[in-house]
């Protein structure tokens, strides 16, 4: 697991095993992640959610392309980990990195302009006008077929917007979301946003997602405290 720019093992010591399934050959061993683990990871996005929600759209589109540029710079050590767990063809795999980048560019863009937007007003003396703010702590389930991809999908948007993120990939194919999150992760390490994995089976991770450490994701979002 990769909790708050760290490789941390399971508090319980337990692990899994992620085969090829091309070979059935063991690629590596990972943390399995229970209710704690998650809840670990949960707070230390609470505590990276204070600070990464002000942070300006100028300095997040920057940090959003050193990541892809970090990531097109690891293009196939990536491609070559997605086919060992996944089992398609490296030449996909290549692709998929490539549109992993590519989302991370298109997002940090859309976010250095898209803040709100001004409404014709009513009367002449009023100004309308629409502030997005970041809903909190966001939890990014992926499945195994596409694990960057969909993720990527996920992840560039959300922090693009200002919510810190905690990733639970698939447990058939976590290797490559552990890798890019060691090699995004320089970038992002200033303001701590991204990095989250949790690696487990289903039941064990979905369950603290449902039920949080008591308050810890209604107090992430804007204006709890006036609700």
């Amino acid at each position: 697991m990769f909790i708050d720019g760290s490789f941390v093992e399971s508090l319980s010591g337990e692990t899994f095993a992620v085969e090829n399934p091309a070979t059935e050959e063991i690629i590596d061993d990972v943390p399995r992640a229970r209710a704690e683990d998650a809840d670990r990871a949960v707070l230390a996005a609470l505590q990276a959610q204070d600070d990464w929600r002000f942070v300006p759209g100028i300095e997040k589109c920057e940090l959003l392309h050193g990541a892809a540029r970090n990531i097109r710079e690891h293009r196939e050590r990536i491609a070559t980990l997605l086919t060992q767990e996944g089992g398609k063809p490296l030449i996909e795999n290549m692709d998929e990195v490539e549109w992993v980048a590519a989302c991370f560019d298109y997002y940090a863009e859309v976010g250095r302009h898209e803040s709100g937007r001004v409404i014709p007003p009513v009367q002449r003396h009023q100004m309308n006008f629409v502030m997005k703010e970041p809903y909190g702590v966001v939890v990014c389930i992926v499945p195994w077929n596409y694990p960057l991809l969909l993720m990527s999908w996920k992840v560039a948007p959300a922090l693009m917007a200002g919510n810190a993120v905690i990733i639970k990939p698939s447990e058939l194919t976590p290797l490559s979301t552990l890798l890019l999150a060691e090699i995004a992760s320089p970038v992002m390490v200033r303001k701590r946003a991204s990095r989250w994995s949790v690696t487990g089976t289903r039941a064990s991770s979905h369950s603290p997602a449902a039920s949080p450490p008591e308050n810890a994701l209604r107090n992430s979002r804007p204006n709890a405290s006036r609700k």
